[in-house]
């Protein structure tokens, strides 16, 4: 099968890291507005972002693979998608089993894995966007 030229990772990629990025801000706004739906919905873009990672991180390692890709900071940017990967799904595989034993620690292990995952792909974008303004990685001309 012929290898399609539809790009589809700058496409899917930033749903993940705003949705992330915006479930840290529902929690902070939680905390700050004392609001449990708050909660609830930082926890719901949580899950969405983690439905939505593979599909970024596949489509971006597909199209490296495709391009022949090899810089370091393309090495970054694979190293901490994938590390967002994980420690997005880790957190909630974690977050449910703790939410059902231990659920006065539930909330704890959601903002530790929130703001672990927020950073990281917080890098993977940086990185991201590195590879197109400063090396012209995925641009046309």
């Amino acid at each position: 099968m012929e290898y399609l030229e539809i790009h589809l990772h700058p496409a899917l990629v930033h749903f993940p890291v705003a949705l992330f990025v915006s479930a840290l801000l529902m929690e902070a706004a939680s905390f700050l507005f004392k609001k449990e739906s708050f909660h609830r919905s930082a926890v719901h873009l949580y899950a969405l972002a983690c439905i939505l990672a593979p599909f970024a991180v596949w489509t971006g390692l597909e199209e490296a693979e495709h391009e022949h890709l090899k810089h370091p900071v393309a090495d970054l940017h694979r190293n901490f998608a994938l590390a967002t990967l994980w420690v997005s799904w880790a957190g909630a595989v974690l977050l449910g089993l703790v939410h059902k034993r231990f659920q006065k620690y539930s909330r704890l292990v959601f903002i530790v894995f929130l703001f672990l995952t927020a950073a990281l792909v917080t890098l993977a974008a940086y990185n991201g966007g590195r590879l197109v303004y400063e090396y012209g990685i995925g641009v046309e001309l």
